[in-house]
């Protein structure tokens, strides 16, 4: 089983058609078997993206509204929520600094 942590802007990807959302559809799929971690904030944030794409008309309201229903109950239920304290953020920007990891 794999462990990968995902941003919002990875993750949005599994509720709109962008570049990259086959692969990240592909690895949030509950089959895979793979444990996705995201921080607590990640639900604003791709609530606020989608919602975004509908006021651009980047997709349509109807579209928007069932992305953001469906993404509620991932984020309740397919997600692993990284609740971010101080020793979090120092820890993962030691380990960022030292291993090259991308935000």
């Amino acid at each position: 089983m794999s462990v990968y942590y995902v941003d919002s802007s990875a993750l949005v990807k599994r509720y709109c058609d962008e570049s990259g959302s086959l692969w990240v559809r592909h690895l949030a799929d509950p089959e895979e078997g793979s444990s996705i971690l995201t921080a607590h904030i990640t639900g604003i944030e791709v609530v606020a993206a989608i919602a975004r794409k509908a006021r651009m008309r980047e997709m349509s309201e109807p579209d928007a509204t069932s992305a953001i229903r469906t993404f509620r109950h991932h984020f309740q239920t397919q997600y692993q929520i990284v609740r971010m304290t101080s020793e979090i953020v120092d820890q993962a920007m030691e380990l960022a600094e030292k291993r090259g990891l991308r935000g």
